[in-house]
């Protein structure tokens, strides 16, 4: 939000600045040089909106993979969870997979928005992992689920870490800089006339610097798939440990003393 704001009060700033500048030395408005202006601010225009369109295709595809991860992710644990429930030795386990997603929503989740994951849920992982693997369950069924289990906790360190590099993604820079500059272009070009300003050509101005300002500061909401406009949530992780609960339902928590 930062860079909006200051995109807004920066366009707002040049374009005052320019009109004042205008209505001083500006002379009355001449034909000549405005076709070569007119043909140079179009294609200035057209290489924005180009630079806009397929940035804005960027972003919306990182915010779709970014969403599928996390949503796999919350599939996975689920699964995990299906696997060591019926499992009365896997009873600690059950409440691991419980903190770890918890702690992933309330730790990971305002890091991801910066580009860092928190290294708490890493280290839950691999002691789920070591404790999964330690189990000594009885019966052959029981040894079956364990070895689901683990192969879920395998997929589950797989998703992390594709939600790691989802949450390290952004939109690269040479896009921001070039709509940057074709946008300048697209505003200033028909400044440099030097046409006094009219009601006319204030409402062009008006556009123009809207136009630029609200596609740039769109594409930076849009920018990074844990931050600003559709930034993927952890509806994901919240709703597993609504499922968590059914599960318990169907297999009542015991343990192997019982």
């Amino acid at each position: 939000m930062g860079w909006v704001t200051m995109l807004v009060v920066a366009a707002v700033a040049i374009t005052m600045i320019a009109l004042l500048v205008l209505r001083r030395r500006g002379r009355a408005e001449e034909g000549g040089g405005s076709a070569s202006v007119d043909f140079s601010a179009n294609l200035a225009l057209a290489v924005y909106l180009l630079v806009l369109a397929y940035a804005a295709v960027l972003c919306r595809d990182a915010l779709s993979t970014s969403q599928a991860d996390v949503q796999a992710e919350a599939e996975v644990l689920t699964e995990m969870y299906w696997s060591v429930a019926p499992i009365p030795e896997a009873a600690p386990i059950r409440a691991q997979i419980r903190d770890y997603s918890a702690r992933s929503v309330d730790l990971d989740w305002p890091l991801m928005t910066k580009g860092q994951m928190s290294p708490i849920p890493t280290l839950m992982l691999e002691d789920m992992r070591a404790a999964t693997i330690r189990l000594r369950p009885a019966g052959e069924e029981s040894k079956g689920l364990q070895q689901d289990a683990l192969s879920h906790l395998s997929e589950a360190a797989h998703a992390r870490a594709l939600r790691t590099a989802d949450a390290g993604t952004g939109l690269e820079s040479i896009f921001v800089i070039s709509m940057i500059i074709s946008g300048l272009l697209v505003i200033a070009l028909p400044w440099t006339l030097g046409a006094r300003p009219t009601l006319p050509s204030i409402i062009g101005d008006a556009v123009r610097v809207g136009v630029v300002v609200i596609g740039i500061g769109f594409i930076m909401l849009i920018s990074h798939p844990f931050a600003g406009l559709g930034a993927v949530g952890p509806d994901a992780f919240k709703a597993a440990q609504k499922q968590y609960d059914q599960i318990d339902e169907r297999f009542p928590v015991r343990y192997a003393a019982e």
